[in-house]
């Protein structure tokens, strides 16, 4: 009676012994490779490491996410009879050319009542190219720029350019600062500037029919774009 009793004791030991020692085992695996497959570590011992060192939640350690890009912002206009691409532009305060380019159409092509166009929302406070005055003209040729409503606006360092390389730098004095409702002209030929008159300095004239001109801030970024008729 006592052999068997000394047996079952052997036994329960050594199935208690091989229990720790597999939960040891297991325990250190996951101290130092993270958890095993299936989960063959309780949970309850995961509770053991120290709240210190628990690993940081994912979306903590994740990058993070750049804002959307703005886009610009349009509305929709269906034509009426009797609408010309000319009348339009004058009712949203837009160049019929930036009018025209944006919905894929030319100055010669036809609006039929019904057909739907994109008119772009300008930010309050930007510069529109309002039109080219005697283009191919040295004496008479220039740029009108117009503020529409809004805050005053400095133009030191904007660019005015075209589709062919020729660049205009706004320049540091006189600090041109348009005001709401404002203009100022860009002559193409030499003359003192003013803050409404400003010159190129050049003995050639720049624009032709089908120029592009580009306005552009002292970070590059465009603000008008118009195409001589």
């Amino acid at each position: 009676m006592k052999s068997w009793k000394r047996l079952l004791f052997y036994l329960l030991l050594n199935i208690f012994v091989s229990a720790c020692t597999t939960v040891t085992v297991l325990f250190l695996w996951d101290q130092m490779y993270g958890p095993m497959p299936r989960n063959l570590l309780p949970k309850a011992l995961s509770r053991l490491s120290s709240p210190a060192t628990a690993t940081p939640k994912a979306a903590a350690t994740g990058a993070p996410q750049s804002e959307p890009a703005p886009t610009e912002a349009f509305i929709v206009y269906q034509v009426q009879s009797g609408d010309t691409f000319e009348s339009i532009a004058a009712n949203y305060d837009i160049s019929v050319e930036e009018l025209v380019a944006i919905n894929g159409f030319t100055r010669s092509q036809p609006l039929g009542a019904g057909e739907v166009l994109r008119i772009p929302l300008h930010p309050r406070g930007s510069v529109a190219i309002d039109s080219v005055i005697g283009a191919g003209d040295l004496d008479t040729e220039r740029v009108l720029l117009k503020h529409r409503d809004g805050g005053e606006i400095s133009l030191v360092g904007w660019r005015l350019e075209d589709d062919r390389g020729n660049v205009f730098i706004f320049p540091q004095s006189p600090q041109l600062r348009l005001f709401p409702g404002g203009a100022v002209n860009i002559y193409t030929k030499t003359g003192v500037n003013t803050v409404v008159d400003l010159f190129w300095g050049l003995d050639h004239p720049v624009w032709s029919s089908g120029s592009t001109v580009i306005l552009r801030d002292a970070q590059g970024n465009v603000h008008a774009t118009y195409v001589v008729p």
